[in-house]
């Protein structure tokens, strides 16, 4: 339970919890002090309860039924809702009814009016007894309710309210203990699973962590007063002004409680008030007087720019003295610049120095060297930066020049290790040919190794050119839409009985989908060749070898795996050079130019060949672009 809270789906269940809880506690509190007020929901009936509250929007729309009736003459018109009514006069005779009313009622609810004809205007009055003005006219107004309120209208919504708020009476109140219960503990939850993850005891605090705590509660103060305004603006009792004040109460929920998470984070992080707008200018002002203090040590060029401005400034004070001793508030401005230029010119003269040391050990040769670009005015921060451009471009000059003659050396020696050996052979067996008596069966023997090796020779110096051209771009390609499952299921089958005789295993997984890419077959095939050679030739025996073919990000890619008979000391970058083999010891045939080879041809054809070494495990991704 403890890492399921800790995660982002639990915590979001924390915070819809206690977001919930809350405004449940909010409405439950709101209907009990709206039923302590209202006392009448503890001594009355529920029928009483109807009366009282349906009362008022039955007599409200008797002033418009009244009216109507009056102004337009109408005898009939449709009901009201749940509601059938009946106009009548003083005497009660009925002057207009709704269409489902009967004239003998039973009528629930009468409320009269007094109708002033000169004005054409109509008010409530309690009774036909109440004095009024002369010249007023009586009226009445009847309703009734329709059995069960079938309508949905207002009165079904009242009766509905008032017969939920009867039922809730005594429970709103336990319900009111429960939502502050469970409002407390997703709260305390809440606050512990902040800045946790499941996986870790170290603290992620979130994306806010960097905002400055007491920015971040200036926001949300700001925002909440927002929100108070815009519900203070909200002044008409409707359904449209309940659910506004309900999504404003939400919304500052929302805001109070992701305040209250963010500084649960910090606080466990010790970095609530370390994190603060105020704080960082305590940090900035500690700064500024180290700095002034690293300035006032320097020496050189700072102190002599310093010695020179003060003496030119009493210099040109004495003139001031001489010449124009009335200045009055002008000598107030002059000694106001000079205190502004002064700190400003040991800015630029300390700036200047870090870019003098920074070019004396370039010059040295120290290319490790870093010129302190921070708080320099932008030319001589750009000036800074090539600086230190200059040292990495030179350092890394060195090393590619150092990693470029240790490959020609290794080149070299490869080359001529891998053509001495089958030479060496030649001559000697040549050599055993020459020494033999004519019709000696050693001869036969003689000349097959002879020619074996002079057959090896001659793949060495045809990998050697091919590798040549494809490495420059002048091999021959001519690419076509081809299917890429095609290229894996053919070289499988050719190199099965490879395979078996090295007792390897090959597992070969295919997509049930078509991918097709744009390749030479012949340049295709070679690429297989050299990598499922190298498979046969390295692969430790008793093992399996992994051939798949899968689309990855619209790339058709091959991924070729074994596990190596000898362990891998050569890294993965390296193993694509020419003249490297998997085996230190070069025991093994073949030129050390099959991968070479196989990355320059699968460049050519818009194709990638990527190595991986992780232990003994041998990992060769060969990917092309998918057509559509």
């Amino acid at each position: 339970m403890k890492r399921f809270f800790r995660t982002v789906g639990g915590k979001g269940l924390l915070f819809a919890v206690c977001i919930l809880s809350l405004c449940l506690l909010a409405a439950f509190s709101a209907l009990a002090a709206f039923l302590l007020s209202d006392t009448a929901f503890y001594t009355a009936s529920e029928g009483e309860l109807y009366r009282q509250y349906l009362s008022r929007p039955l007599r409200a729309q008797g002033y418009g039924l009244l009216e109507d009736c009056l102004l337009s003459g109408r005898d009939a018109g449709p009901d009201w809702g749940n509601a059938l009514w009946q106009v009548e006069d003083e005497a009660g005779r009925a002057l207009a009814r709704s269409a489902g009313a009967k004239e003998e009622g039973p009528w629930e609810f009468r409320f009269t009016y007094a109708w002033d004809p000169a004005r054409e205007a109509v008010r409530w009055v309690s009774s036909f007894a109440d004095p009024v003005p002369e010249g007023l006219e009586y009226y009445a107004v009847a309703f009734s309710l329709k059995p069960g309120l079938p309508e949905t209208d207002e009165l079904a919504l009242i009766a509905r309210l008032v017969h939920a708020a009867r039922v809730l009476r005594y429970w709103v109140y336990l319900a009111v203990l429960l939502a502050l219960g469970l409002s407390v503990l997703s709260f305390a939850a809440l606050m512990c699973a902040a800045a946790r993850r499941p996986d870790s005891e170290e603290l992620h605090p979130g994306p806010l962590y960097r905002v400055p705590f007491d920015l971040l509660l200036a926001l949300c103060a700001a925002g909440f007063l927002l929100l108070c305004l815009v519900a203070d603006e909200l002044t008409a009792l409707d359904l449209f002004t309940a659910a506004a004040v309900v999504l404003l109460c939400f919304l500052g929920a929302n805001l109070v409680l992701g305040l209250c998470m963010s500084a649960a984070g910090r606080i466990k992080g010790r970095t609530l008030l370390k994190n603060t707008v105020i704080a960082l200018c305590l940090r900035g002002l500690w700064r500024l007087l180290r700095w002034l203090g690293r300035l006032l040590g320097s020496v050189t060029l700072v102190w002599k720019l310093a010695l020179g401005f003060v003496g030119l400034s009493l210099v040109e004070l004495l003139f001031i003295a001489m010449f124009w001793p009335d200045l009055g508030p002008w000598s107030v401005f002059w000694c106001v610049e000079k205190l502004v230029l002064f700190p400003l010119l040991l800015a630029l003269a300390l700036q200047l120095r870090r870019l003098q040391k920074g070019a004396e050990a370039l010059a040295a040769g120290d290319l490790g060297y870093q010129t302190d670009t921070g708080h320099m005015l932008p030319p001589l921060r750009a000036h800074g930066e090539n600086l230190n451009s200059i040292a990495g471009g030179m350092a890394a000059a060195v090393e590619k020049q150092l990693k470029s003659e240790r490959m020609k050396t290794e080149l070299i020696t490869n080359v001529s290790h891998d053509l001495k050996t089958p030479l060496t052979s030649v001559v000697n067996y040549a050599e055993l040919i020459g020494n033999e008596a004519p019709g000696s069966e050693k001869t036969g023997e003689y000349a097959k190794v002879l020619l074996r090796q002079a057959e090896r020779m001659k793949r060495l110096i045809e990998d050697l050119v091919e590798a040549s051209k494809a490495a420059t771009g002048n091999l021959e390609v001519d690419p076509v839409p081809c299917d890429a499952g095609v290229f894996l299921s053919q070289a499988a089958g050719e190199y099965e009985e490879r395979f078996r005789n090295a007792g390897l295993r090959p597992v070969v997984k295919l997509p049930e989908e078509e991918l097709t890419i744009r390749a030479d077959g012949r340049r295709m095939w070679r690429i297989f060749d050299n990598l499922l050679g190298n498979v046969v030739k390295y692969a430790m025996a008793g093992t399996r070898v992994y051939l798949s073919l899968e689309e990855k990000a619209g790339q058709a890619v091959f991924t070729f795996k074994n596990t190596s008979r000898e362990p891998l000391n050569v890294p993965a970058e390296e193993l694509t050079e020419r003249f490297v083999r998997g085996d230190a010891s070069r025991s093994t045939e073949g030129s050390g130019l099959g991968l070479s080879i196989a990355r320059s041809m699968a460049e050519l054809q818009q194709g990638a060949l990527d190595l991986t070494v992780d232990g003994d495990l041998f990992k060769a991704t060969l990917s092309f672009p998918l057509l559509p």
